[in-house]
């Protein structure tokens, strides 16, 4: 009789052998898990998902707007080397010599003069500081104020809920441009004193907006547990819900930036500005039926768009990318 040859199997030859099997069994068998497959499938889930984030962020449209609000950044940034005219020489009450009062452009003053001699260019690059600080104070004020404030309501619900929804239709009442310009002459007109204002004034707005996105996620699976799993009530509330609940107040930082911008350049406008600083809205608002240099309104209104227009670009992107009920 012939002897059967009995094969010999490397350990390598078994183990692969093995996990081939485990793998059918993950992919074909309904409801079967195994660690080493669904931790794989995880992070192959987390790098499309990243691939994802990164086309929708790569937009035209998104691009255009980070450009712009890249280049309104460096002008704000390298002032001083962009401009030999120093920032006390164009502000009020500082008048130059021989001043030529809104003269169109010429070689000395490529873009023309403005109010009291000013030049046009000189003012609009140092607008650009002027206009970054206007877009991240009084919105880091307001969204900060209403993430603390519109968590703690929704959390929290009851007596304080109410109180807190009755202080934000308080608010709601009174235009807030109106009450900016009834407190600004009382506290002072000076640029952070009116950045400040217009902050606090818009965290109302944000309050409400925060406390109906933790309203949907309070409900969830994973909020619950952290409940019954002995949580702290500041532990759910800013480790479990903000961090769930923060991409759309980031997309609504950049709408809030474009708002304050256009906002408190029409303050500028209509009279209510630090004249200590170079402002876009103020040279709209000297320049205004002076046709001799048409320039001088034109080009600050110009700068206006192109700030406010990027961020609006630059929010759109975000919410696009961060929404995961998009499918684009």
């Amino acid at each position: 009789m012939k002897e059967k040859k009995v094969e010999e199997r490397t350990p390598s030859e078994f183990s692969r052998k093995v996990k081939f099997l485990r793998f059918l069994k993950f992919y074909l068998i309904p409801g079967w898990r195994d660690p080493d497959f669904s931790l794989q499938e995880y992070e192959i889930e987390k790098v499309k998902s990243k691939r994802r984030l990164f086309r929708h962020l790569v937009k035209p449209l998104t691009i255009i707007g980070l450009l712009m609000i890249l280049f309104i950044t460096v002008l704000a940034i390298f002032t001083p080397w962009l401009t030999i005219y120093p920032l006390q020489d164009l502000v009020v009450p500082n008048i130059p010599p021989s001043p030529h009062v809104f003269a169109p452009p010429s070689a000395e003053h490529p873009l023309g003069t403005t109010y009291n001699g000013y030049d046009v260019l000189a003012r609009i690059i140092w607008g650009a500081r002027t206009t970054i600080l206007t877009s991240l104070i009084p919105v880091t004020i307001s969204i900060g104020g209403g993430l603390i404030l519109g968590i703690i309501s929704a959390y929290f619900g009851g007596v304080v809920d109410y109180l807190m929804m009755r202080f934000v239709d308080l608010f709601y009442a009174f235009p807030t441009l109106i009450l900016i310009i009834i407190i600004t002459p009382l506290v002072g007109s000076d640029l952070l004193t009116l950045l400040v204002i217009y902050g606090l004034l818009f965290i109302p707005l944000n309050i409400r907006f925060m406390r109906s996105l933790v309203f949907q996620v309070k409900q969830l699976e994973y909020v619950q547990a952290a409940k019954v799993g002995g949580a702290s009530k500041f532990t759910v509330m800013f480790k479990h819900i903000l961090p769930n609940a923060i991409s759309p107040m980031l997309i609504s930082f950049f709408g809030g930036a474009a708002i304050a911008i256009i906002g408190l350049a029409g303050l500028a406008f209509i009279g209510f500005s630090d004249n200590t600083v170079a402002s876009w809205g103020l040279d709209i608002l000297w320049a205004r039926g002076k046709f001799s240099n048409i320039s001088a309104a034109v080009w600050p209104g110009l700068f206006i768009g192109i700030a406010a227009i990027g961020y609006i670009l630059v929010g759109d992107g975000l919410r696009d990318a961060l929404d995961p009920r998009l499918k684009l």
